[in-house]
């Protein structure tokens, strides 16, 4: 009996592990992108989303794609981007890039 529950304890044990592992993962997530600036410029985004001038220039010419801030070519309210990011459209992208590399 006292084997059951020294399993029932370990299993809580490593279930409590691994929801700290996650929080503190999360954490650190937010806390950089907290860092970022509050507009980025395309040389944020190439760097943040690791991606070439031409890529950019791709995803920018999407429908979707957030609109400049104010107006100004190249720059970007940060929320937009990470909304954007959020909403999964960067894997709209992707599939559009294979579908066209493929032809």
């Amino acid at each position: 009996m006292s084997n059951d529950g020294d399993k029932k304890t370990f299993s809580v044990l490593e279930n409590c592990l691994f929801c700290q592992e996650k929080r503190d993962d999360y954490t650190s997530k937010l806390l950089s992108l907290n860092q970022l600036p509050l507009v980025l410029t395309n040389k944020d985004l190439k760097e943040q989303l690791q991606i070439s001038d031409s890529t950019l220039n791709r995803l920018i010419k999407l429908g979707d794609f957030p609109n400049c801030w104010f107006g100004i070519r190249g720059h970007y309210l940060r929320d937009d981007i990470l909304e954007w990011v959020k909403k999964g459209k960067e894997d709209d992208f992707r599939d559009q890039l294979r579908l066209l590399r493929s032809l």
